[in-house]
């Protein structure tokens, strides 16, 4: 999933455009007037990002500067980046019908700037309403095939030494087939023939099976009992596990889920831990290699091998698993045979804070830590099928199909964006990223959402939704279902089911003189017939210059709660790049999150900054990290929040280091992460910290202009953190400029090459160092929740005439376990996520419901968790909430060493067609209300 740093991303292919250019070239030639003596100004010509040169344009004496640039045949953007001058926005040219263009500057004033753009009607046909998915008609025709009583648990001791035991839940004949079904479909190191079971002796007995109908963590549970191990699953999980005939909505299917094969999977790979199955299945099964941190990894990915890590055996297990959710067609993807782990704490050099990146031209996905750490677990899935699903685009798909989804998208190519191309369309998006980027990446999410959730992909675009059902999937469909006493329902005789209105009026007012920090307000007008259905509760927008420097900001309604005008203000400092800055997303959201996207092509947009002041130098490395462990006091955790000479007295690694600037830092953040713990088994992810320059009273050390920029960060190490080797695998800078350096760290800087373009300008190696820790009562294990003690109360808080507006409470019992009893981290945090009939997820966290969890969120000391203990999460449904049947989809407990764990209530059922008799002249599932 690209989210690019976009000025690293067109420095990095500048370079590589040449190699795309086509052979029969034109030349292109630009004319520059009004430049200045001793002045200059970069000229770009663009298709997209990959495809782009620049040049500089000087001062020549009475008459225009001429550049010319070799290019292809097509369209073309005219880009120009001057300081000091007003001129044209970005323009569009076509070779070979236009061979030449003319650029006149004229010298700014030092006045505000003020823009405004008013809708011309072409709103009109924009979609106006989310579709409201009706629920699914199944009628089953027949349970199970019927087996002999005893054939299944025959087979089972014999081909895989697997007992079953009816000491707690009886067996049926038809779970045991279903159990013996699926041990048949993963290719496994084989039990071996000969090897029966012994029941005098034990012999040859690998494990002993029992039900059991409490839910359990991943629907297993295994116990080692005199070297046997003793299997306990939940036998909600064989409810579809073998397949079923029934007709959905008319259309006759076979319809099953994969909850038992996952179940089985960690049995057979001991939850990932056991590398020789592991390795066997994913090749043999999903013709891909988990790679890991040596030679081979090296030159496949041309970086040292230290920057790189194994898979954690957990991230494994969900990779295997969502691939087994696709058709079995999909599983082995032509052209896909690596998967690749960056180390942790580390982002990629090029492309910060993107989870993961398909790379089809060298058959691998690399992932970031990001993409796992601490994320939900549905997102984990949504992210595992999104980059497989670049591979079916780029191998799978022809370019009709590729064709046609961008045409179904609204998607033209448009080389004045940084992507190549741009859509028309402000609706039908899974997805605000979705909506960013190319059709590619809109294809990528909504396949992913057509299996995790496809109520979402549904109720935002049914003619996406069918385009993938036909297309690609050929007909098979999924249902996700939430564990059903996880469930309840929400009341509105008002449905919101409106998305806020287009944007037909865009007014930005610049003020602040040239050598000033400038106050910027935008002002959004939306279609609206009546704000309190169509308008909006708020917006986000992302502003990038021509160097890829970066401004958020937040719109509210200007009246009341919903409005039809939303107003944004920030602050931009006097350094901040001047010329032109564009937005890269605008969402605007109502209060129940109909989200509808915009883009410079379905608004008009133009913001200048005359800003003599500018500072386009990134912050420079000084190369002198120290780390030192120190006993000291500390506090609170947290990267910004660390209280240092405060609170209790414990260990502590002190990191010491330095930029140089010419301007102000801003804020910095430094990754640790265990290279080597003590306890060989402990998988930990990487721990943040962050800070500002010291200064002092004595200017010993300051953050002042063109200077040298001391850190000292302190990473506070309580009793019940990881004891090994601590180490540093990135850090970063961000000057008030809003320009930023990353370093990453590795054993071997020579291993490593830095783009040229990037040298000493934003990206910087070192050389890695650990520190070793030791710790008293190190916890690994993370806290969890007793899955059959969880309670759902929903009340609407006006039931005579229900609007929506819903109280929700969820009661539960939580505990958190150590190794060494007493001395438990304790609970930090319990995150979940509510999901609606429409698909659409609601992230909430327990500090911000419950007031326990809020006290202790911060807080640095030990709690003694180890007894189960109730908590209540309590919040409110806004009005306008989507009528019918809502769910928990997942959980997270988080305790304060780090440690957490996933829980999904979410179980996907998919359906083959076995036989249509139905025509499908209109949506599945859908209407539109009017």
């Amino acid at each position: 999933m690209f989210f690019l740093a976009y000025r690293r991303f067109l420095l990095l292919f500048f370079f590589a455009s040449l190699a795309q250019v086509s052979w029969a070239q034109t030349t292109f030639s630009v004319f520059v007037k009004g430049i200045k003596p001793a002045d200059s100004v970069l000229i770009i010509v663009q298709q997209k990002a990959a495809n782009k040169q620049q040049k500089w344009a000087k001062y020549v004496a009475n008459q225009p500067t001429k550049l010319d640039f070799q290019v292809s045949n097509g369209k073309y953007a005219l880009i120009i980046d001057a300081k000091g001058y007003t001129f044209p926005a970005a323009t569009v040219f076509e070779v070979p019908l236009q061979v030449n263009a003319t650029v006149t500057l004229t010298p700014m004033l030092g006045t505000d700037f003020s823009y405004q753009w008013r809708d011309d009607d072409s709103f009109a046909g924009h979609a106006t309403q989310t579709y409201v998915n009706e629920p699914s008609v199944l009628k089953v025709l027949d349970s199970t095939i019927k087996v002999p009583s005893d054939f299944s648990s025959i087979k089972l001791r014999n081909e895989f030494g697997i007992v079953l035991s009816n000491d707690n839940e009886k067996w049926s004949s038809e779970d045991s087939f279903r159990l013996y079904s699926i041990l048949k479909t993963i290719p496994i190191v084989p039990f071996g023939e000969g090897s029966l079971v012994d029941f005098e002796t034990g012999k040859n007995i690998q494990a002993i099976f029992q039900l059991t109908k409490s839910e359990q963590f991943k629907d297993i549970k295994i116990e080692t009992v005199n070297g046997i191990k003793k299997v306990t699953l939940s036998q909600s999980a064989f409810v579809y596990a073998s397949t079923q005939l029934g007709k959905l909505d008319g259309i006759k299917v076979r319809f099953y889920s994969r909850r038992l094969h996952h179940a089985v999977l960690n049995y057979f790979t001991d939850f990932g831990a056991n590398k020789q199955q592991v390795d066997r299945i994913a090749q043999e099964k999903y013709g891909i290699r988990f790679m890991e941190s040596n030679q081979e990894t090296q030159t496949l990915m041309k970086e040292d091998a230290s920057n790189f890590q194994e898979f954690f055996n957990e991230e494994k297990i969900n990779i295997l698993s969502m691939f087994e959710e696709l058709p079995e067609g999909m599983h082995k993807q032509e052209g896909l045979k690596y998967l690749v782990r960056r180390v942790n704490g580390q982002d990629h050099p090029l492309f910060p804070n993107v989870p993961a990146i398909a790379w089809t031209s060298n058959n691998t996905i690399e992932f970031m830590s990001i993409a796992f750490n601490k994320t939900d677990i549905g997102y984990v899935q949504r992210l595992i099928l999104h980059e497989k699903a670049h591979f079916l685009w780029e191998y799978s798909f022809d370019q009709k199909l590729r064709d046609d989804w961008a045409i179904l998208g609204g998607w033209f190519k448009d080389p004045t964006n940084a992507e190549g191309w741009s859509t028309y369309n402000t609706t039908e998006f899974v997805s605000a990223y979705a909506h960013q980027k190319n059709p590619n990446e809109d294809m990528a999410e909504s396949i992913a959402a057509y299996v995790t959730n496809p109520d979402i992909l549904l109720s935002r675009s049914v003619r996406k939704y069918e385009f993938i059902r036909d297309r690609v999937m050929h007909g098979t469909r999924y249902k996700a279902q939430i564990r059903q006493d996880l469930t309840f329902m929400v009341y509105n005789l008002y449905p919101d089911y409106i998305y806020p209105g287009k944007v037909i009026g865009v007014a930005i007012d610049v003020k602040g003189k040239a050598d000033e920090d400038k106050e910027v307000t935008i002002t959004l007008k939306l279609n609206s017939k009546d704000p309190k259905f169509d308008g909006g509760a708020h917006g986000n927008m992302r502003l990038v210059s021509t160097i890829g420097t970066a401004q958020d900001i937040t719109f509210f309604p200007r009246n009341g709660t919903m409005d039809s005008v939303l107003v944004g203000k920030t602050t931009f400092s006097k350094h901040q790049k001047s010329g032109y800055w564009n937005p890269i997303f605008l969402n605007i959201f109502d209060e129940v999150f109909n989200m509808r996207a915009e883009n410079t092509s379905t608004i008009g947009f133009k913001l200048y900054l005359e800003s003599p002041l500018e500072d386009i130098a990134p912050p420079k490395w000084k190369y002198d990290l120290k780390l030192e462990l120190i006993k000291n006091k500390f506090n609170l955790l947290g990267p910004n929040s660390l209280e240092v000479n405060k609170g209790v007295e414990m260990q502590g690694i002190k990191a010491s280091c330095s930029f140089y600037d010419n301007s102000p830092i801003y804020s910095s953040s430094m990754a640790f992460y265990f290279p080597k713990l003590d306890n060989p088994d402990a998988q930990i992810y990487e721990m943040q910290i962050g800070d500002r320059p010291v200064v002092d009273s004595v200017r010993k050390y300051a953050n002042g202009y063109n200077s040298i920029k001391h850190f000292e960060m302190f990473l506070a190490i309580p009793e019940y953190y990881p004891s090994g080797f601590y180490s540093v695998s990135a850090h970063s800078a961000k000057d008030i400029a809003g320009n930023n350096s990353s370093v990453i760290f590795m054993k071997d800087t020579a291993n490593y090459s830095i783009p040229l373009n990037l040298r000493d300008n934003g990206l910087y190696k070192d050389i890695r160092d650990s520190i070793y820790v030791k710790t008293p009562y190190p916890d690994y294990i993370a806290p969890e929740i007793d899955l059959n003690r969880i309670r759902v109360v929903a009340m609407p808080t006006n039931p005579t005439s229900p609007d929506g507006e819903t109280k929700v409470d969820i009661a539960l019992l939580f505990r958190d376990l150590s190794d060494f009893p007493g001395h438990e981290a304790g609970l930090r945090d319990i995150r979940y996520i509510l999901r609606d009939p429409l698909g659409k997820e609601y992230h909430y966290s327990g500090q911000n419901t419950n007031d326990t969890l809020r006290r202790n969120f911060w807080s640095i000391k030990p709690e003694n968790n180890s007894n189960w203990k109730p908590v209540n999460l309590s919040l409110l449904l806004p009005k306008g909430s989507a009528p019918g049947k809502w769910g928990i989809a997942s959980m997270q407990t988080l305790d304060r060493a780090g440690n957490f764990r996933n829980y999904s209530f979410v179980e996907i059922v998919r359906f083959d067609v076995v036989e249509s008799d139905v025509v499908l002249t209109t949506p599945l599932n859908a209407k539109i209300l009017n």
